[in-house]
């Protein structure tokens, strides 16, 4: 049961000071004067102790001579704030807009004045954040009970703070309420029983590649990110002019992540062309060398139409193509849908098992794949596990212990050493000292 009002009659405050009306609940909504934006602010248990907060926020708007419009709100300043952001170029702004779309924009206080924000506001949301169900996917884990995953909590929450942090630059507010609010510990770490990707097998390569009922263009398509490991944000906008086949060594230069931006990590690389990847590519400029072949944009994997294809989208009939390949997640070896992005990983996990010859380094496979980071590679590590399972099959083939024959000779007693006395005598054995009983040991 909610708490009641200690006041039963409440006066009514004095006009242009704000108003505190009764929620159906019984608690106390106490709301900031048209003025300066009609803002509600966290509802109270007791007209006391809205009228302490109304008159609190009030204060300390006067005190800093703010002028507290629909800009000073959170929704407000956010809007301006993504949209500043947008036009200086930040990378991925559509992710961005969606998570403040999802998350903040959902939160109790997004209407408030900012300055009306407080740490304890955050927590509130921050836990209600991490009890929230994700939504529906796209078919990949897609379980109702699922909570939202905690890369998503943390890019939000760094999401609010980079917001107010700009809103203090900006003389908003004096401090950010968001600055000393972190994840659980137990949250900042990943305690995960699964990989959250996969890989295909040499197998279910084999299948994907040489499927008569997948057409040759979207075969070489598939060949080329499977053997350069390439995002598909970059293999869409990777352009003719960047493409070297007339040299000893054949390669493309990576420059852009999307249109005329750069790649993730911010940095041109030079990827080789080896294997299938060269094959596919020499095989996709002969076909748009033809007259008749559209290419708006002079791309290496144009659209079918010829244009410029979604960023982040995978082909058009990518998942017809599994299918008709036989890959399905229910008989895979991990039971996971195959994304296109996965390909990226098959590469890499490809190079590390030795799958395609020579057995890649994990400084290598950083290299071609354009990793900030090695540890951002090390995700690979444990398919170089077959080194050590070459290591434990030579060593069990060479031990005695592995022929039946050896161990029960290594077991037999040994006839050198049974007495010519007592033929029946146990082989002499080694007493160990036992220093702990004194002078009762047969060994002095």
């Amino acid at each position: 049961m909610s708490e009641q009002p200690t006041r039963s009659n409440p006066r009514r405050r004095r006009r242009g000071t704000g108003t505190i009306d009764r929620l159906p609940d019984g608690r106390w909504s106490p709301r900031l004067p048209t003025s300066i934006g009609r803002g509600r602010l966290e509802p109270c248990a007791t007209y006391e102790a809205a009228e302490a907060l109304l008159d609190a926020a009030l204060a300390e708007i006067a005190e800093r001579n703010l002028v507290h419009n629909q800009t000073n709100t959170l929704r407000g300043w956010g809007a301006r704030w993504m949209d500043d952001r947008e036009i200086s170029g930040v990378e991925d702004i559509k992710s961005d807009r969606s998570r403040w779309r999802r998350h903040i924009e959902t939160a109790v206080f997004i209407d408030w004045p900012i300055a009306s924000i407080r740490s304890l506001h955050v927590r509130d949301w921050l836990a209600e954040m991490l009890r929230k169900s994700a939504a529906p996917g796209r078919g990949y884990r897609t379980a109702p009970e699922r909570t939202l995953g905690k890369q998503t909590v943390k890019n939000t929450l760094n999401l609010l703070r980079c917001c107010l942090e700009s809103a203090m630059e900006r003389e908003l507010i004096r401090e950010n309420p968001a600055q000393q609010v972190h994840l659980p510990r137990a949250k900042r770490k990943d305690r995960r029983t699964f990989d959250p990707w996969t890989y295909l097998m040499p197998e279910e390569q084999e299948r994907l590649l040489s499927c008569q009922r997948i057409p040759e263009e979207d075969r070489d398509l598939i060949a080329f990110a499977l053997w350069t490991g390439v995002r598909v944000s970059e293999q869409w906008n990777l352009e003719l002019r960047d493409v070297h086949l007339q040299v000893a060594r054949p390669y493309v230069v990576i420059r852009f992540g999307k249109k005329d931006r750069s790649t993730k990590s911010g940095k041109i690389r030079r990827v080789p062309l080896f294997g299938l990847a060269l094959e596919a590519t020499q095989r996709q400029v002969a076909r748009l060398a033809d007259p008749g072949k559209k290419n708006s944009y002079g791309l290496l994997w144009p659209s079918p139409r010829g244009e410029r294809r979604q960023t982040a989208e995978a082909p058009r009939h990518w998942k017809k193509h599994l299918a008709v390949a036989g890959i399905f997640a229910e008989q895979r070896h991990d039971r996971r849908p195959v994304r296109w992005h996965d390909l990226r990983h098959t590469c890499a996990s490809s190079l590390v098992a030795g799958w395609r010859g020579r057995r890649w380094t994990l400084e290598e496979v950083k290299g071609l794949l354009g990793h900030s980071d090695i540890s951002v590679t090390q995700r690979y590590t444990h398919l170089a596990d077959s080194a050590l399972d070459a290591a434990a099959r030579e060593t069990h083939r060479l031990s005695a212990w592995a022929d039946r024959s050896a161990h029960s000779q290594l077991m037999a007693p040994d006839a050198a050493l049974v007495s010519a006395g007592n033929p029946s005598a146990p082989p002499a054995r080694i007493e160990l000292a036992t220093f702990g009983l004194g002078n009762r040991c047969s060994i002095h």
